[in-house]
This record gives C-alpha cells, sequence and structure tokens, in this order.
C-alpha cells in the first residue's frame, strides 16, 4: 500500500493496552496518520501489524453501519488501509493486506501460508474424465482462450506456447500475502486460505475457501454466500456462488451464477452460465450453458448456450483404459427432461435432445433438428427446430439476459443464430437430406446416417425447410449490409469487404464465431511466439471478433457464387430478396402457429380448478393476442416489408 506508517506512540501503546490489547512486540505496531487507538480492542498482535486510519463508519451489504475499528481479533503480519471495520475474528487474519474500507465480521480465519497464485496456473481437466486437455486457469481465462487450448490438443507447438503464457501471468500473479481489496466485506465464514479477494467482493456465509482468487469490480460485484466450499477455484467478476454450492478445481466466469447445493469438478463455466441443484464433472460450459435441476448430471462434454432438462445425463460405459470419451452439444442445444447421452457423441448445433439414446451419432452437418427415440432407436428429423417459438425466444433473450457490468468482457460473443458457421451446415445439409432421399430404396421407412436413423420420407420436407432458413440468411445478411453503408444503388454494396476473402470452414470457439483462418493464424502467431502474453493474446482475438461483420459479408459473396457458379448482381439480389420475403413471412407464420399451441385447450388442463377455467387461464397466462412475444412476432411482418421495399427501392 502507498502509505506511510510510523511506530505507535508510548501514549497510543498505553490506550491500546487499557483496551485489553497485547503485542508480542509492540515495536513492530504501526499506524498511520487519523489512526484512533481507541477505535482498537480485544486483539493480539503478532509480527508487524499496521493500522489505517481509523474513524466514521461504514456499510454493510445488509444496510447496517458499523464502527470503524478493530475488536475482539487476532492479527499476525497484517497491513490494514483506512476506516476498515475487523471484529470477532476467532482464529488469526495472518499474512494479509487489507485495503480502505474493508468490512470483516465473525469469521474464523483468513490467512495466507506462504508464496501462492491463489488458483491461478492450477490445471484444469475439463472436456474429457480421462484428461488430456487440461488447461491452466488463471483470472484472464476467456471461453476462447479455454476452447483453443482444450481442443488444439494436437497442435504441440501451440499448446506449450498458450501454457507458457498462463505460466507468465501466473507468476506475475504470486504474492506471498493473501489480499482483501478496496470495500470488500466477509462476514461469517469459517475459513479463508490463500485466497486473493478483489475489491467490492462480498463474502457472506462461506464455510471453506481454499487456494483460490474472487475477482470483482465496483461495476460487478462478486459474491459467495453461506455454507460454500471452494477449493483450487478462480471467480471472475460479477459471479455469485451460494447457497452450499461446492467447487473443486473450477472456474467460475464472468456474470455465471452457481448455487442451490450444485457441485462441480474439474470444470469451467464461462459467461452467464448458471448451475443450480445438478452436478458438473469434467464440464466445459460455454456462455450460457444452464442447469436448473437435481438429478442432473452434466459430464465431459462442451456445451454453449444450451439448456439441460430435469434428469439430464450423460455418461461413458464404453472405456475399458478409462473414461476417454467426450461429447458435443454444439449452441443453441437444449435437452428435454431425463434424456441421456452415450458418449461418444457429437450433436449438431440448434438440436432439441429428447429421451434416452444409446447409439454413438454425429449430427453436426444436420443443425436445427430433433433427435427422439422410439423402442430404443434414436431418430433425427433434421430441419424442424428452427421454426419453433423455443428457437426464436432463444435468439431474442441470450443478448438481453448479459449479466456482464465489467467495463471489460473477457468471453467475446456472437449471438447470431443464422450465421455462417450455421449456414455453412445447412448448405451441407441440403446435399445430405437430398443424397439420402435419393439413394434410399422406395421401400424403406428409415435411413441412416452417421449412427442416427431418420426417416425417408421426411428428408424432403427436411430439404424444405433448410432452404427456407438459407433463403432467410441470405436476405438478411444484405439487409444487415445495406443498413450498415446506406447506399444508393445496391451495386454499390455488392463488393468485397475488408475482412479475410480466404475461402475456409468457420468454428464456433465457444461463443465466438470466426472464419478458420483467422484462428489458424492466431494459432500459428502463438506458436511461433509472435502473441507471447495474455495482454497481446486477448488482443488477437479482439481482432478476430471485430473483424466478424466484414468477414461475414464475404462469406456471403464466396457461399453466392458456389451455388450459383457466378458472382452476385443487382438483378440476383432481386431473386435473393424475393425468396427472403417468403421465407421470413413463412417463419413467423411458423412460429404464430407453434407459439398458439401454448394456448389450445389441452393447455388449460389444471386451470379453473373450481370453474371458470378458461378465464382462470387467461389472468395466470394471458391470451395468444396480448403476449408480448407473439405481439412482437406479429408486428415484425411490418419489418419485413419495410425492409423488402427499401432494398427493392435500390435495386431498380
Amino acid at each position: 500500500m502507498a502509505k506511510s506508517y510510523v511506530q505507535l506512540k508510548d501514549s497510543e501503546v498505553e490506550v491500546l493496552k487499557k483496551n485489553g490489547c497485547r503485542a508480542e512486540d509492540w515495536k513492530k505496531i504501526s499506524a498511520a496518520a487519523g489512526f484512533n487507538p481507541e477505535l482498537v480492542g480485544g486483539t493480539y498482535m503478532t509480527g508487524e501489524v499496521k493500522f489505517g486510519a481509523l474513524s466514521g463508519k461504514v456499510k454493510g451489504a445488509d444496510g447496517v453501519e458499523r464502527p470503524c475499528g478493530v475488536f475482539r481479533t487476532n492479527l499476525n503480519n497484517v497491513t490494514m488501509g483506512d476506516n476498515c471495520c475487523v471484529m470477532n475474528v476467532q482464529g488469526w487474519i495472518s499474512n494479509v493486506d487489507i485495503e480502505d474500507g474493508v468490512i470483516i465480521e465473525n469469521v474464523g480465519k483468513i490467512i495466507c501460508t506462504g508464496e501462492t497464485s491463489f488458483g491461478n496456473g492450477h490445471e484444469i481437466a475439463p472436456f474429457n474424465e480421462g484428461g488430456g486437455r487440461e488447461i491452466k486457469m488463471t483470472n484472464e481465462t476467456s471461453s476462447q482462450i479455454a476452447y483453443l487450448t482444450a481442443v488444439y490438443r494436437d497442435r504441440k507447438e501451440f499448446i506449450s506456447a498458450m501454457n507458457k503464457i498462463a505460466d507468465g501471468y501466473t507468476n506475475a500473479f504470486k504474492r506471498s500475502r493473501g489480499f482483501v481489496g478496496k470495500e470488500a466485506q466477509i462476514m461469517n465464514a469459517d475459513e479463508i486460505v490463500n485466497v486473493y479477494i478483489a475489491e467490492y467482493a462480498q463474502i457472506n456465509g462461506a464455510k471453506s475457501l481454499v487456494n483460490g482468487t474472487v475477482n470483482s469490480c465496483k461495476e460487478s460485484i462478486s459474491f459467495i454466500g453461506n455454507g460454500v466450499v471452494a477449493e483450487d477455484f478462480i471467480l471472475q467478476d460479477g459471479a455469485s456462488v451460494k447457497d452450499g454450492a461446492m467447487i473443486f478445481t473450477s472456474l467460475v466466469g464472468q456474470g455465471t451464477k452457481i448455487g442451490k447445493q450444485f457441485s462441480a469438478e474439474n470444470s469451467v463455466f464461462f459467461a452467464n452460465c448458471e448451475g443450480f441443484h445438478g452436478e458438473a464433472c469434467s464440464l466445459f460450459a460455454g456462455p450460457y450453458t444452464v442447469s436448473h435441476h437435481r438429478s442432473t448430471l452434466l459430464i465431459a462434454g462442451i456445451f454453449s448456450f444450451f439448456n439441460a432438462g430435469s434428469g439430464t445425463n450423460q455418461s461413458n460405459h464404453m472405456y475399458k483404459l478409462g473414461p476417454i470419451h467426450q461429447g458435443t452439444l454444439e449452441r443453441g442445444s437444449k435437452t428435454g427432461s431425463f434424456s441421456y447421452l452415450l458418449w461418444p457423441s457429437r450433436v449438431g448445433a440448434f438440436t432439441a435432445v429428447i429421451g434416452k439414446h444409446y447409439a454413438n451419432f454425429d449430427t453436426v452437418d444436420l443443425p436445427f433438428s430433433y433427435i427422439t427415440e422410439d423402442a430404443g432407436t434414436s431418430i433425427i428429423t433434421p430441419g424442424m427446430n428452427y421454426f419453433t417459438v423455443g428457437t426464436m425466444r432463444d435468439a431474442d433473450k441470450w443478448p438481453n439476459r448479459d449479466r456482464r457490468k465489467s467495463p471489460r468482457k473477457l468471453d467475446l460473443l456472437i449471438f447470431d443464430v443464422l450465421s455462417p458457421f450455421t449456414m455453412q451446415k445447412v448448405v451441407k445439409a441440403i446435399d445430405i437430406c437430398g443424397k439420402l432421399f435419393e439413394g434410399a430404396a422406395k421401400d424403406e421407412r428409415f435411413v441412416k446416417y452417421n449412427g442416427i436413423m431418420t426417416n425417408r420420407l421426411g428428408l424432403k420436407a427436411s430439404k424444405r425447410y433448410y432452404q427456407l432458413v438459407l433463403d432467410k440468411y441470405m436476405g438478411d445478411t444484405i439487409i444487415k449490409r445495406f443498413k450498415k453503408l446506406n447506399p444508393s444503388n445496391i451495386a454499390d454494396i455488392l463488393k468485397a469487404g475488408t475482412g479475410s476473402t480466404v475461402d475456409a470452414e468457420w468454428v464456433d470457439l465457444s461463443g465466438l464465431i470466426c472464419s478458420k483462418d483467422r484462428s489458424e493464424k492466431l494459432i500459428a502467431d502463438v506458436a511461433a511466439g509472435k502473441i507471447a502474453d495474455m495482454k497481446a493474446l486477448h488482443a488477437a482475438l479482439g481482432t478476430i471478433f471485430a473483424g466478424y461483420e466484414e468477414d461475414e459479408w464475404n462469406f456471403f459473396l464466396r457461399t453466392f457464387k458456389k451455388i450459383n457458379g457466378t458472382d452476385i448482381t443487382p438483378a440476383a439480389v432481386t431473386k435473393i430478396m424475393d425468396a427472403w420475403k417468403e421465407a421470413s413471412t413463412k417463419l413467423v407464420d411458423m412460429v404464430l402457429v407453434d407459439g398458439s399451441k401454448e394456448f389450445e385447450e389441452k393447455t388449460r388442463t389444471g386451470f379453473g380448478l373450481d370453474g371458470n377455467k378458461d378465464a382462470d387461464f387467461e389472468a395466470v397466462r394471458g391470451t395468444f393476442e396480448t403476449n408480448k412475444f407473439i405481439k412482437k412476432l406479429q408486428a415484425s411482418k411490418n419489418d419485413i416489408t419495410a425492409d423488402f421495399d427499401k432494398i427493392k427501392a435500390v435495386t431498380k
């Protein structure tokens, strides 16, 4: 601390003694200007103890104002800032620096046992129970950094360089003293050992916190609550862990909530995740992974923008040499109640999984699907899930539910449902559905694809649905470009953007959608030492994030040319927009029909227990016509017409 401390005056020592204080060596006790010995009582001191100024009161999160001072406490080698309130420490505060305005109350012990990195650099083994995908967690670990480290294990030079970057950050963060930041509050906690507690953090009722960091800031306060046990952990700012949760060897990201007896081991949770009641083991929970129910186990898998139904479970019953299998549910997927997946399997983006599945399948090139089970057989219905009210609501809610308030957001998130990542798969899916249908015998009811069955006759409808999705995306992309550039003539926007022009596959780096040539360049630069520290790594990822719109436009141009064999022209834009208007209108109509099912007669069962079923239902659930989301959907038809007319006006 940049503060001047001087040895106590004899008169100050006498006041402290009179107040029941004792010191192993009074010569090692010092204080800053403004220190009032009358506000220290019942305190035993060993080693070097430094007091800041003491006056006035500090207000706790509970609204109670406490007098600044140190009462009924044991201090060993402690440096304290101004106007703190420290009282009722049954054990010791030892080897700790405490900044201004801190409250410490009713605590067992807060100690630092020697040089430590407070959880930084500790290895987590997510995604695979058997190991081999370890991440060295740090305060700066984003979902992208974790994904690249866990997934690209075959790039040995890259992984070695990523570990060096993590080690460099960890070594710079090491301290031999604990830390409690400005205006942090620690109350009713049993033991805190080797924990770095950042400014404004709040800890109330924690059982045991060992070897970790609680990042926090004024705009985004982190909280640890009653009964929490955490060991080898990092909380990023705005995180909340409470209600008896148990966290071992895990990272909890910005805006993430863990509680209600949830347990996690060797897991990472990134932006805006929620884990309640259930269990996570070797889980890579990308942004917006949500599990709210008991008997839900998420294990050895990668998820993002994911919602787990009650009793969701995955397992690995195939191993003989250890639990080496793993699974993937790409972004936007959901599981129904008591769904089960046997790893290894891969599920495509925005897919709903219902039932129990004992087959090992790969559906990543069939996004927006339903996977169901019939008499033990896994069945996929491709393309249908895009036209549901659930998927539409998800697209709307995720950006609005971003709880991150920090000035700096670590995870870089592209929320688009229709993006180059999903559209490259839609283009493949159109071809897959066509070939599967054409290649099957007419008397076949089901066709097998990558370990899963699909209805042969349904493939024709699936192909049409995928074409509608592609038509909508193509028009959406033109409209987005038009609104950005506002040209007087449509030809002015039909040029390559300033971003990547490489015809490459697109990947989803746990929330950051990007062209693979971008990610490959980053990997090469890290491996070559051109990106050698955490700051440069975040900057490089930020450049990829900033280039998304331009890269997407170039993807659109290349995709059009692949499909049509020629560059796009103003005449082609007219055809695209005609198809877009039809697809967009049909989408809204299909979603409205799907939403109307929520108001059908059968959904009213259970209402009107003593009569007036319809009136009771409408009082509780409202009507189809007054539902906010439905009204927004209906209004979107006007937006479709308006956008269509604007494009038409500049293509004449």
